[in-house]
């Protein structure tokens, strides 16, 4: 993958030895949408509660309470509707060196996924996959609780989870060679988000984001548009968004600064997009924050 570098999503999942994180996500309660974003790392999702239109590679894809995501190395993915209700996830991110580096397992099975060679279906539905599904639910109850117990020798636990996922996956489910034809838009789209991550927090206008390109404002638009759902203004203030709701409930700092740092300098402006994203105030989000976090000290 060209420049692969240039567009990793910032931040660390897990820990350089034991790469691999747990995460347990609601929506729209503390998150106005999922910005589409790409890692190094494989994604395992499992849709516990509700549903929603996930936008995986440039496919808009349907997903609903049972289904299974796995998504290796590279894919973009996100949920850009911001308009989910009552959706709730459980995640395991994980770096694909964890599971074989050079010896067969690595070389024959892993690497192929981790580059983009093969291609499982991004979506495991109790409907389409039957025993698969089943066969992944098992193991994914095995490696919550083996996580989050933590007894001994869970790492290998873990790893051994992990493992079982993708064998399942190479027996009992049809993959395919990684179609080339839109590489060349996916990586214009990985430049244009790799630009906004790195430059949200000061005014970024239309004729930046289509200089990434080396399109026109207008056709960039439109291209935008087309394959994320959203206009790229639209984009912005998503992932601006999920920045002031992380700092808003993390500490103290005051919503103006907040609003300042995440490239708004009109604060009415600000608050407008923040309510439109989750329904109240950031004011009053905060609030429910904290009530939500005193209700679990008591």
């Amino acid at each position: 993958m060209e420049q692969k570098g240039q567009y990793l999503e910032k931040g660390r999942h897990g820990t350089p030895m034991f790469p691999v994180e747990y995460y347990d996500c609601e929506y729209p309660a503390n998150l106005a949408g999922l910005p589409v974003h790409w890692h190094e790392e494989f994604e395992v999702t499992y849709v516990r509660k509700g549903s929603c239109t996930y936008l995986i590679d440039l496919m808009p894809i349907r997903v609903k309470k049972g289904d299974f995501l796995f998504l290796p190395s590279g894919v973009l993915h996100g949920i850009p509707e911001g308009n989910t209700k009552m959706l709730e996830t459980e995640s395991f991110v994980f770096h694909p060196g964890m599971l074989g580096g050079m010896d067969v397992c690595g070389v024959k099975y892993i690497s192929p996924l981790e580059n983009g060679d093969i291609r499982f279906p991004y979506v495991f539905s109790k409907e389409g996959a039957g025993e698969l599904s089943k066969g992944l639910k098992v193991l994914f109850d095995r490696l919550k609780n083996s996580f989050l117990d933590r007894e001994t020798g869970y790492e290998m636990e873990v790893k051994a989870c992990l493992l079982e996922m993708v064998l399942l996956l190479y027996r009992e489910s049809s993959f395919e060679r990684r179609k080339e034809e839109n590489q060349s838009t996916i990586e214009r789209l990985r430049k244009v988000i790799q630009y906004i991550k790195e430059n949200y927090q000061k005014p970024v206008t239309v004729g930046e984001l289509a200089a990434v390109c080396h399109f026109s404002e207008c056709y960039f638009m439109r291209f935008f548009k087309q394959y994320m759902n959203m206009t790229c203004v639209e984009y912005m203030n998503q992932y601006r968004m999920e920045i002031a709701a992380e700092r808003l409930s993390s500490g103290r700092e005051s919503i103006t600064d907040i609003a300042l740092d995440t490239g708004f300098n009109n604060i009415s402006y600000f608050n407008r997009v923040f309510k439109k994203s989750f329904g109240m105030t950031p004011k009053a989000y905060r609030q429910a924050y904290e009530s939500v976090e005193l209700d679990k000290v008591e």
